[in-house]
């Protein structure tokens, strides 16, 4: 991923009112210009503290908590009700930092453009935000062509339950250390769907588009 560029984008666009967005602001000879310049002024941090949240959000979800805890770790998400860790069970090798693509996408600087809409006063304000289908395919299972294990987090679809196995002393055939799957056993594992990124990015686009607040 080139940096500072999102692969693919989401582009929410929200109309704002320059008077209201700018009450607080004396703009001398206010032409479109200089009101563009405003806005923007008076936008950047807004995005910049909506953003952080994002990052707080997404570091402190017990997801991602649990699978930077590494192989060994508990399943404090409870997404497989209490059994082995996410990190075994999807298959990540030992080493392995699955979310730190993710970290690094709400990182990346977000662009807008503001284009006045007419002569009301009013804007329009387009964010070009990462997709969640973009980090759908950053974030591909190891051992499943085409899945996306962040995707199966909120979906479902993860389909080595029945066969998944948990050692904290470990496997010596595992590529996580401490899970294997096994055939013509059951571990009886269930998952729970989580939401995860998709609601992350939602949320944040709400925020986004309330720059009133």
């Amino acid at each position: 991923m080139a940096a500072g560029k999102f692969m693919s984008v989401s582009k929410p666009v929200v109309t704002i009112n320059a008077k209201e967005l700018l009450r607080e602001l004396t703009v001398d000879s206010p032409n479109h210009k200089r009101m563009g310049m405003a806005i923007r002024s008076v936008i950047e941090p807004k995005i910049q503290e909506r953003q952080k949240e994002l990052q707080q959000k997404f570091a402190s979800h017990p997801i991602t908590i649990e699978l930077n805890a590494g192989p060994r770790a508990s399943n404090t998400s409870g997404t497989l009700g209490g059994y082995g860790n996410l990190f075994s069970f999807i298959g990540f090798s030992s080493g392995d930092r699955p979310t730190e693509v993710i970290s690094q996408i709400f990182k990346e600087k977000i662009k807008f453009k503001v284009r006045r809409k007419n002569n009301r006063g009013q804007y329009t304000v387009t964010f070009f935000i990462p997709s969640v289908d973009e980090i759908y395919g950053l974030t591909p299972i190891p051992w499943m062509t085409g899945k996306s294990w962040a995707q199966s987090i909120e979906e479902g679809g993860l389909t080595n339950l029945g066969q998944y196995l948990f050692s904290s002393s470990g496997f010596g055939g595992s590529s996580s250390g401490t899970g294997i799957q096994v055939k013509n056993r059951s571990s009886s594992v269930s998952f729970s769907r989580t939401p995860y990124i998709e609601k992350l990015i939602q949320n944040f686009t709400k925020r986004l588009l309330r720059l009133d607040k």
